[in-house]
């Protein structure tokens, strides 16, 4: 009688313990290996994630998140963790260039014990990035601007950086429709080469003039 009461108490105990522990810890203790993961974009509306569409085509000034987790029976994942990244933080105050965006991009590898694969190690997690990209750049181009991104058929990002790297299908996105720009850059490069020229033509027009007046006499 006494050794059953104490199976049962360490059952119990066994069982409090469990439940106690954080989700992310939980969710790595009884995952199979076998269930998938997937990378799944969101979109910040200022208090929360909200799900998006890898060619979701998000407008000037959005943030956008991507993380990599376990998606069981087909669910979408979870979403980015940590706390939401600030527009004006990360990009500043100074407006994209004619027909351009820009756009804050976050990137979350997810939790190394619960998200990533058996034997895969989980890339080091880094800031959000601020990236400049054409109008109608998409959340996969804009995401393409900060590291290597591939897709499948469906259009669905299946590896980030190479992050898993078991996942060695899918076709890799071109990021010529965006590019990354460091946080408060000024000027988008464009204005600044014109404004260059500008500056150029100018002198050499005062240069001109100068010697013709010496010449003249005048």
């Amino acid at each position: 009688m006494l050794r059953a009461y104490r199976v049962a108490a360490g059952v119990a105990l066994g069982a409090a313990a469990l439940l106690s522990l954080p989700s992310s810890a939980l969710a790595g203790a009884l995952a199979d290996p076998g269930v998938p993961r997937t990378w799944s974009a969101w979109q910040s509306d200022g208090t929360a994630w909200l799900a998006v569409t890898p060619d979701a085509a998000p407008p000037d000034g959005s943030v956008i998140g991507w993380r990599f987790s376990v998606a069981p029976d087909g669910a979408r994942g979870e979403s980015p963790g940590g706390d939401l990244p600030s527009f004006q933080a990360v990009c500043g105050r100074d407006a994209a260039g004619s027909g351009h965006k820009r756009v804050v991009v976050a990137v979350d590898f997810g939790d190394g014990e619960a998200d990533a694969y058996p034997g895969e190690r989980t890339p080091a997690q880094s800031a959000p990035k601020c990236v400049t990209g054409a109008e109608d750049a998409t959340a996969a181009q804009l995401l393409a601007a900060t590291a290597r991104v591939r897709v499948n058929a469906q259009g669905a990002v299946v590896a980030v950086a190479d992050y898993p790297s078991r996942e060695k299908g899918g076709s890799e996105v071109t990021a010529a429709a965006a590019s990354a720009a460091p946080s408060g850059s000024g000027l988008p490069i464009t204005l600044i080469a014109a404004g260059a020229g500008a500056l150029a033509l100018l002198a050499g027009g005062a240069v001109a003039a100068t010697r013709r007046r010496s010449r003249t006499g005048v």
